[in-house]
């Protein structure tokens, strides 16, 4: 029985590109306060669908679906088996929420925890209750008060009062809202549609005839931030001139397909991006060896 190609253990090609973008989404995530349990059940469930339709024209018995995904996937039955439950009942998968998610929670729900006028009230630090420290106690002995309200500080859903040593929240919802919400729609469809495209390369380059989705890039380094100024705005202006193109030419080919009549069933997304930052650190010079003799 030949080896795989990678075992996907650290330091091999495809977990170095895991790494890179599992990072990104690490960042998004502890902004958020999406605890790492819930993205390590969204994985779970992406193995399970991409297993599933991996054996889709494969033959195998309904009865031993759990079986082949387990093996091929390296999750054991019963995690199997539990998410094939949640996707037959329609549920996604169950996320328990941080700790300082669970302190806002209760926070929030609890009406002694209000002002006459229904208005959340300043707490008191430290203290009986109510306290913030008598609240975060009752969520959780694991976890210091004083590092739950750091962390709700840090999600900007409190402020402490350092004068008067008091905690109050700074709103009741813990979901993006208006333009947020916005962003991380348009984040999961051009990066999820890039994404698609790019590991469809991967997996089909090397079979003849196979269609390649485009995805190039150009990088160049060494250069100051009135270089890269000058470079943004030549993007945002080849970007305007490649949107108004192909929004002409989708347009006609949407005309096109109904006239003669053709089966419209495929769709394009066509996308631009660019990123700067700064340059890693370079590496010191290695020291230069003396001639022998």
């Amino acid at each position: 029985m030949s080896a795989p190609q990678d075992s996907g253990s650290p330091g091999t090609p495809v977990s170095r590109v895991a790494h890179a973008l599992a990072v990104p989404l690490a960042r998004l995530a502890l902004a958020r306060g999406v605890p790492c349990d819930a993205l390590r059940q969204v994985i779970e469930q992406a193995f399970v669908e991409a297993a599933q339709e991996h054996l889709k024209d494969s033959g195998v018995l309904p009865h031993r679906q759990t079986s082949r995904i387990a093996a091929a996937t390296g999750l054991g039955r019963r995690e199997v088996d539990r998410v094939l439950q949640q996707q037959r009942a329609g549920q996604a998968p169950e996320q328990r929420p941080t700790w300082a998610n669970e302190v806002f929670t209760r926070w929030v729900s609890d009406r002694s925890l209000r002002n006459g006028r229904g208005q959340l009230k300043p707490l008191p630090r430290i203290g009986h209750a109510p306290s913030f420290e008598s609240l975060a106690r009752s969520v959780t002995l694991h976890v210091h008060p004083r590092s739950l309200l750091d962390d709700l500080c840090r999600l900007g859903l409190a402020r402490h009062d350092a004068l008067r040593d008091t905690v109050e929240l700074l709103q009741e919802h813990f979901v993006p809202q208006g333009d947020e919400a916005q962003l991380l729609a348009l984040l999961q469809d051009n990066v999820g549609a890039h994404l698609t495209g790019a590991v469809h390369n991967v997996l089909h380059g090397q079979i003849p005839g196979a269609v390649q989705h485009h995805d190039q890039s150009v990088m160049g380094d060494e250069l100051s931030d009135e270089s890269i100024a000058l470079l943004r705005a030549h993007v945002e202006q080849a970007w305007q001139q490649l949107l108004e193109s192909t929004t002409n030419l989708m347009t006609r080919c949407m005309a096109d397909d109904r006239e003669a009549g053709r089966p419209v069933r495929r769709r394009i997304r066509i996308g631009l991006y660019s990123l700067d930052d700064d340059m890693p650190p370079s590496a010191p010079p290695a020291p230069s060896t003396p001639p022998p003799g």
